[in-house]
Formats: structure tokens, sequence, C-alpha cells
């Protein structure tokens, strides 16, 4: 019975090895069409699939800034081809990634520290976070993008409140 429950855990402990390389694996991606500040759309194996950005929440787009924020983004990566890291699918069936571009910044970050994005308060929540947050703090201070106003909502505060 030790042996079998011994084969069995080992067994487990493999396979989610596995679904960990799987899920932390650097892919080349093309941009489709940018959807909002903080999904877009990509070529994943031969399939458009929507990509959500991890650890970021650009304004909703009745928000305050949410074009600016969507435009910033299509600057960015307009029909170019990225590196992406996906943590995970979330229950859209989406690409939850951090999107690094040609020149290597991180468009996550590059989200924040232009004051066009909040650190998510909910999933951001690995020490990369600790950074993000201070690049928040100093976009707040310099009044950058949506903290040129005196009190943004985060949208995850402003969709509760619509409902």
């Amino acid at each position: 019975m030790k042996k079998i429950l011994i084969v069995i855990l080992v067994v487990v402990n493999i396979a989610f090895l596995q679904w960990t390389v799987l899920a932390s694996e650097l892919e080349r991606v093309k941009v489709v069409r940018v959807v909002d500040g903080d999904t877009i759309v990509v070529r994943y194996k031969n399939k458009n699939r929507k990509l959500r950005f991890w650890g970021v929440d650009t304004p909703e787009y009745h928000q305050a800034y949410s074009k600016v924020a969507k435009r910033f983004t299509t600057d960015l990566v307009k029909d170019s081809i990225i590196t992406v890291e996906t943590k995970y699918w979330d229950d859209y069936g989406r690409m939850v990634s951090i999107v690094t571009l040609r020149d290597n910044r991180i468009l996550n970050e590059e989200l924040i520290k232009s004051g066009l994005a909040w650190v998510h308060i909910y999933y951001c929540n690995e020490s990369i976070c600790d950074k993000w947050y201070q690049y928040e703090a100093i976009a707040k201070n310099k009044k950058r993008g949506l903290w040129h106003d005196r009190n943004p909502t985060p949208p995850w505060v402003w969709k509760r409140k619509k409902k």
C-alpha cells in the first residue's frame, strides 16, 4: 500500500511540475488587435485568442482615461510580435499574461508607469508586484495619466457600483 501511495504521489508531482512549466512558458505571438487598455487579441497556435494583461487593470470603457489607455497600448503593440508569459487561462478563456515588447520593456509595467493602470489588488500577488506598486506611487505622486484626477476610481470598484 505504501509503494502504491508513493507512486501516486510521484506521478501527481510530475504532472504538477509539467503544468507549472507549461503555465509560465514564454511564447512569441502576433498581435491581431487591441480590445482595450489591458486586453488584446493575439494569434496563438493558429487561433485568435484574447489576452488579458496580468496584475494590472486599466479604466473600463465608460471611465475616464479608458481611450487614452487603449491608445497607449495600441501605440506599443500594433501589428507587432510580443513575448508573453502566460500565468493562467481565466474563466472567460483569456490568456492572462505578462507582455514583453520587442525592446524588452514589460507592457504591464509601462501602463502603470504612465499612470494608465492600477496594480490589481486582487490578482497581483507575486514579488514583482512590489516593484509595480512603487511605479504606481511614482505615477500618482507625479500626477501622470489617471492620477491627474483627484480621486480616480479603480475599475473593480467602478464595476461594483454599476451593479
